[in-house]
């Protein structure tokens, strides 16, 4: 789904998709020169334990609040996507934080009971 930064109006506006057995769903608008996320991901993701390489599927549900720029971002933000297509892309955006998750160390929960011993 991609929307143009010039269609995006200043009342929030409701959007969701499904990707990789996820979903990723809320509101967006426009404050002043970014476009301002408020989201959910949620559903099951299959992650690879960091101890034994099993894959293992894992319950996700969380929140975020994103920005996006239009063009090159100078500020101080360092939270704030940059889209140089004159589009913000909620496909492209949920991929990234389903990539961000699995990026993350995760343990199956094999692997967590041998951690309490």
């Amino acid at each position: 789904m991609r929307i143009a930064f010039r269609k995006i109006a200043l009342e929030s506006s409701p959007f969701a998709l499904h990707l990789d057995g996820v979903e990723f769903s809320g509101n967006f608008q426009r404050e002043n020169d970014k476009v301002a996320i408020q989201a959910t991901l949620k559903g099951t993701l299959e992650l690879p334990c960091d101890r034994c390489g099993e894959l293992f599927e894992e319950l996700r549900n969380d929140t975020m609040k994103l920005k996006v720029h239009e063009g090159y971002y100078e500020g101080d933000d360092l939270d704030v996507i940059e889209s140089h297509d004159h589009f913000v892309d909620f496909e492209k955006i949920a991929q990234s934080e389903i990539e961000a998750i699995r990026s993350q160390y995760h343990y199956c929960d094999k692997c967590k009971e041998l951690e309490g011993e």
